[in-house]
């Protein structure tokens, strides 16, 4: 029997009801080979049996932490099937980062690759994805002494807490955010539906599953029936070669992969015909990529989205283009989703603003997290008794309902009483043929308060200084929107998910860091 609460369908609902109806079609390729949907829902309720018997109870949690793989994708659904929560964790975090996390999330057992060993405290009870470092248990027996037959924990609803996902830290410390089974189900009915998602779909999982992106891509293939495809590596060779060997009609790109495959002409070593679209996102796609990327897969639909952790990812999204295509809009992140109230509200009155003026992105939305765990200060601060959530971006709406992201509340720049995009400012950066990414700050000024500091990344083989950088800006930008100082780095801070660390640049500018 197929476990839903009134219209929703839980995560471990969705892999039964998937098993029972097409249990012999593909639900998980990685370089070790293909679970079918029965298969896979077996290891499941295996591991879900396991948990129950070591003790765990609704509510519990267990963490993962671990790169991209079967293992990973079988603890999502097993977590949902015994009615606990599982604890994404960043393996690029340091040791005391990672202990933080699990502190403030405090999981009675967690699953982990050996490679990240160090990254744990001694004593803490673990079951070893691979190969077990200490004689602790490893994964592949431990599940097997499982029951396949255990059903889906009858209690698990609509409300139930299914992940804990940490938030990147682009500007702090991170936070835990609670995601329930009911955010899921209408985060996969949207985003399914706007990318064109089928049951014959074949999903690349590129993006690291503890990000939402990843994450929730994930399920949208799942929750199509689709088939889940783990690369051998992150590597635009591993890319493409997976995209030729497996098919794949579906897959999420942050920008710098994109960039590595335009910059690499993938398309003229590997066969990426199969591509239906593309979702680029999670960092500015700045410059000529876009187009860049339309050339070079003319058959391919490109589209983004926006939306954030606490949103449980897209709460717009843009509409599917292809090369040639004429785009309306230019510049927006689409439309709002049709579930979701989006306001756009001025920070300094909390009123609402006219369409086309810019302020604070609201939203309300059944999408939204129940709160941030263990801070119920923070959350309060966050979402309003009636439910709107502030999320810290600066945007505006049009007439017809269509989005456009300005900057980071935060990373706005205040200079001599005028608002300066940092967005804006990258954009027309990024616009240089010599430029491949590029981040901006503001910096301490005596006089205006604050002024604005580039850091530069050039593309390989590329020249160019500050100077010819400055001159090509003549005529791009206001003069009080220029950067007074700019500066050229191998590459920048970034999150898991490739968005810029940007505190790290301001601490590094104050001697913080």
């Amino acid at each position: 029997m197929t476990m839903t609460t009134g219209s929703v369908e839980t995560l471990a609902g969705t892999l039964d009801r998937h098993a029972r109806e097409r249990g012999g079609h593909p639900a998980l390729t990685a370089p070790d080979g293909t679970r079918t949907y029965g298969e896979l829902r077996d290891d499941v309720a295996r591991i879900a049996d396991r948990l129950r018997r070591s003790g765990l109870r609704r509510g519990d949690r267990i963490a993962v932490l671990a790169r991209n793989g079967p293992p990973y994708v079988q603890l999502v659904y097993a977590a949902s099937w015994a009615g606990v929560v599982l604890v994404c964790l960043n393996w690029r975090l340091e040791p005391a980062e990672v202990r933080a996390v699990l502190d403030d999330s405090d999981p009675s057992l967690v699953f982990a690759e050996a490679e990240f060993a160090r990254l744990l405290d001694a004593g803490r009870p673990v079951v070893w994805l691979d190969r077990a470092p200490d004689g602790d248990p490893v994964f592949a027996s431990w599940r097997a002494a499982g029951d396949p037959a255990r059903p889906p924990d009858a209690d698990q609803d609509e409300e139930s807490v299914a992940l804990l996902l940490y938030t990147t830290g682009t500007t702090g410390t991170p936070k835990g955010v609670q995601l329930v089974e009911r955010n899921f189900r209408h985060m996969a009915a949207q985003a399914t539906a706007a990318w064109r998602m089928h049951a014959g779909m074949r999903f690349l999982a590129c993006l690291p599953l503890f990000h939402v992106s990843g994450m929730s891509s994930v399920m949208c293939c799942v929750s199509m029936g689709g088939e889940v495809v783990v690369p051998a590596g992150t590597s635009v060779p591993d890319i493409a070669e997976a995209v030729q060997r497996h098919g794949v009609t579906h897959t999420t790109f942050v920008p710098t992969v994109l960039a590595g495959l335009v910059g690499e002409r993938a398309a003229e070593s590997h066969d990426l015909s199969s591509l239906e679209v593309v979702i680029y996102g999670s960092a500015p796609a700045g410059g000529s990529l876009i187009g860049d990327a339309m050339r070079m897969l003319p058959g391919t639909g490109f589209s983004q989205g926006y939306g954030l952790t606490e949103t449980c990812a897209g709460v717009a999204i843009a509409p599917i283009h292809r090369h040639g295509d004429v785009d309306p809009r230019p510049g927006t992140v689409g439309a709002v989703v049709d579930t979701c109230e989006c306001r756009i509200v001025a920070p300094e009155t909390g009123r609402d603003v006219a369409p086309g003026e810019d302020g604070e992105i609201w939203l309300r939305t059944p999408q939204l997290t129940v709160g941030y765990w263990n801070r119920p200060e923070q959350t309060a601060a966050a979402i309003s008794p009636d439910g709107w959530f502030r999320t810290g971006d600066i945007g505006c709406l049009d007439g017809a309902g269509f989005l456009y992201i300005r900057d980071r509340l935060k990373d706005m720049i205040i200079s001599g009483g005028e608002n300066i995009y940092s967005i804006e400012v990258e954009n027309a950066i990024t616009s240089h043929p010599a430029v491949f990414e590029a981040a901006v700050v503001g910096v301490p000024h005596p006089h205006w308060g604050e002024t604005v500091k580039a850091v530069v990344v050039l593309r390989q083989g590329e020249t160019l200084d500050a100077a010819d950088l400055e001159a090509w800006l003549d005529g791009r930008l206001a003069r009080y929107k220029r950067p007074r100082i700019i500066g050229f780095a191998a590459g920048l801070p970034k999150t898991g998910s490739g968005k810029i660390l940007k505190h790290a640049l301001r601490d590094k500018e104050a001697g913080r860091a």
